[in-house]
C-alpha cells in the first residue's frame, strides 16, 4: 500500500514541529543530566516523550492536544522549578531530601533499608569516590538524586602539596629529592 505524498509531508511536519518543539521544552527544563534529576524530573521526560509520540502516531487526531500538552508540561515543570529555587521547603517536598546513609564511620542501617539500598552498594558508591573502608567516613548521603555523596573524615583525606607548603612552588619529588640529597652530603 503506497503512502500519499500529501500524507507523508503531514506525517514530516507533525514530526519536525513536536521534535522542536520537546527540544525547546527540554532546553527551557535546564541542563541536569539525567543522572542528577530526580525522579519526578525523570518522570515529566517521559511523559513529554509519550505525548510527541502520541503526536506522530495519531495522525488522524488534530496536532493541537500533543502540543498543549507538551507546552503545559513543559511550563509546569518550569514553574515548579521556580518555586522550589525561592521556597527551599517546597523543593524538599517535590525533589527529597538527603538521607544520611553513614555517620561518623557507622552505618545507618534503618536508612539504608528505608531507602532498598544493600550495604554492598553503598560500599560501590563509596569506592567510586576512592573509599574503601567505611570507617573513613565522616557522613555519606544519599541524594534525591539517587547519588551517593561523601564526605571523608579528615584522617582520611590526603595531604596536598599545598597544604605541605613547598618553597618556590617546588612538586613534592623535587622537594624530597633536594632534602635526600642535602642529607647525602651531611647537610641535614
Amino acid at each position: 500500500m503506497e503512502m500519499p505524498w500529501s500524507d507523508l509531508l503531514s506525517e514530516l511536519w507533525r514530526t519536525g514541529l513536536l521534535y522542536v518543539l520537546a527540544f525547546v521544552v527540554f532546553r527551557l527544563m535546564g541542563k541536569r543530566s539525567v543522572s542528577h534529576m530526580a525522579p519526578f524530573d525523570i518522570a515529566v521526560v517521559i511523559i513529554i516523550g509519550e505525548a510527541v509520540a502520541i503526536g506522530i502516531e495519531e495522525t488522524s487526531k488534530s496536532i493541537f492536544i500533543p502540543v498543549v500538552s507538551i507546552v503545559t508540561l513543559g511550563l509546569l515543570q518550569f514553574v515548579l522549578t521556580w518555586v522550589n529555587i525561592k521556597w527551599r521547603g517546597l523543593e524538599q517536598v517535590s525533589q527529597g531530601v538527603a538521607t544520611v546513609l553513614v555517620e561518623k564511620g557507622k552505618v545507618k542501617h534503618k536508612n539504608l533499608q528505608r531507602e532498598h539500598l544493600s550495604q554492598s552498594d553503598l560500599m560501590i558508591s563509596l569506592r567510586e569516590q576512592g573509599i574503601d573502608r567505611i570507617e573513613d567516613v565522616d557522613t555519606a548521603r544519599l541524594e534525591p538524586t539517587g547519588k551517593v555523596s561523601v564526605l571523608p573524615k579528615s584522617t582520611a583525606v590526603p595531604v596536598t602539596v599545598g597544604e605541605i607548603g613547598l618553597p618556590g612552588g617546588e612538586t613534592l619529588v623535587h622537594y624530597l629529592d633536594r632534602k635526600f640529597e642535602e642529607m647525602r652530603r651531611g647537610g641535614g
